[in-house]
């Protein structure tokens, strides 16, 4: 039982002014029309509200005696698992930056592994399909149909109000089950897929693309996180214009910052070792053949020659498949007191800081957080130019220096270009820094998916009344 209108906000809050009489009269005879308090009429009492011209009302009801807030959106995040990546890297940072006060995040994984769990906010609960899951493993054709009736039943379970996924790949169950359950899904691609895509995809690859076809054009929103990507994936799943919006990743410009004075713990980085100058080159993300490491090793190989008078270290932060077939190449090259595999570090930043040049030898990109890091670091870049990503942050070589993808050679010559022209790499870091801050900041960009996420609960709402 209600047991006082002084539980309706605007008799004690500022925003009251702003409510004309007959929004105050609208939503007495709501309310009192009600015993008990609800969800549904707390929702219908803000809809009231809000389109009396109340600014965003926020209500509290004592019912049983107890206060009951408003609740907040529930959304569940999902990813395969939590590698260092930077799909997984980007929901970290949207998990820590999500406004509590409006919205209640949950984590669903396939496998609970990788080395970003560990900094995943502790108010975020958790959940993984192989722990859920107690049945038969066989035959793994079905394994697909039950990880989406698992996250189905999860999303329902938890009440979910939306499902958000990214990759391809996270979206063949999280889309479908949402979609299942009737939950509104927003999806985000990271990549280029008309490239990605094969390379990962595996098997049925032409039943996937028509699944993800389906799954995209019933999605509540469709992100990509760069415009190339949000006009390839129009393309290669034939979906309709404007099907896809770019939300591109954001940037914790001032956790970088803190990250990037602190000293690197590394003997070998930091040493001089020899009479001729150090120059520092690093580079970071997932150990695979996408990420064009391979080349790296080759150019740095190259320079070697070409730069005698120049003690060359390479520092590749990351780990994935291909440790081992790097390992191998740097050893069959004698590099390997020049080129470093140094795993994955939480103090990536402190490495940009303290190199010459970052270089991204990448065959295929969406939105490379990295170097947008190592631009805020202070550090130049030299970026392979990728189908989409690369050109479209360094704005045309406005803010870094851009070179052919999968070609080594050219690779060297750009590298040595920055490394031989030092004025170069410092005129594009200085104008780099205040535009990543303005047009990337992870606080405007979460701003963006906060409003996303609203908008698209509100929609439901409507539409359920």
């Amino acid at each position: 039982m209600l047991r006082s209108m002084r539980t309706i906000p605007w008799f004690e809050h500022k925003t009251a002014v702003h409510c004309s009489p007959d929004a105050r009269l609208a939503v007495t005879a709501l309310w009192m029309d009600s015993r008990e308090f609800t969800w549904v009429r707390a929702c219908r009492l803000a809809e009231v509200l809000l389109h009396c011209g109340c600014p965003q009302p926020v209500f509290v009801a004592e019912f049983c005696g107890e206060a009951c807030p408003m609740s907040r959106l529930r959304i569940v995040f999902s990813v395969g698992g939590m590698h260092g990546g930077g799909a997984e890297r980007q929901l970290v940072s949207i998990l820590k930056h999500l406004d509590r006060q409006k919205f209640d995040p949950r984590l669903y994984l396939i496998y609970r592994t990788g080395d970003l769990l560990s900094e995943v906010p502790p108010d975020v609960p958790i959940t993984a399909f192989e722990e859920r899951y107690t049945g038969s493993r066989r035959p793994r054709i079905l394994m697909h149909r039950r990880r989406v009736a698992d996250m189905a039943s999860f999303l329902a379970e938890t009440q979910a109000d939306i499902s958000y996924d990214r990759t391809f790949l996270m979206t063949l169950i999280a889309a479908e089950a949402a979609q299942r359950v009737h939950v509104p899904n927003v999806s985000t691609i990271v990549t280029h897929p008309s490239i990605g895509f094969p390379a990962v995809a595996g098997r049925h690859q032409w039943l996937k693309r028509r699944i993800l076809n389906r799954l995209y054009r019933r999605s509540s929103a469709v992100l990509a996180n760069s415009q190339g990507a949000a006009d390839d994936a129009t393309s290669f799943y034939r979906l309709p214009d404007g099907t896809v919006q770019v939300m591109p990743n954001g940037i914790d410009v001032e956790r970088i910052r803190e990250l990037a004075e602190q000293p690197v713990s590394d003997d070998w980085w930091n040493s001089s070792g020899t009479d001729r100058p150090v120059i520092r080159l690093v580079t970071a993300g997932r150990l695979g053949e996408l990420k064009g490491f391979h080349l790296l090793i080759q150019a740095v190989e190259r320079l070697r020659h070409d730069l005698p008078d120049l003690c060359l270290r390479l520092a590749i932060l990351g780990e994935g498949d291909w440790r081992d077939r790097l390992q191998k190449q740097i050893q069959q090259a004698g590099l390997n007191e020049s080129v470093r595999l140094i795993g994955f570090r939480h103090d990536a930043p402190a490495w940009y800081a303290s190199a010459d040049l970052f270089v991204l030898p990448s065959l295929l990109e969406g939105m490379p957080n990295v170097l947008l890091e190592s631009l805020i670091c202070g550090t130049p870049v030299v970026s392979a130019d990728c189908p989409s990503g690369p050109r479209e942050l360094l704005q045309d070589e406005r803010f870094g220096t851009l070179c052919p993808i999968n070609d080594s050679t050219a690779l060297a010559t750009a590298i040595r270009q920055v490394l031989t022209s030092s004025d170069l790499g410092k005129a594009q870091v200085t104008k780099a820094a205040a535009w990543i801050q303005e047009q990337y900041d992870v606080h405007v960009i979460v701003r963006r998916l906060e409003q996303l996420f609203t908008t698209i609960a509100a929609r439901r709402r409507t539409t359920s009344a």
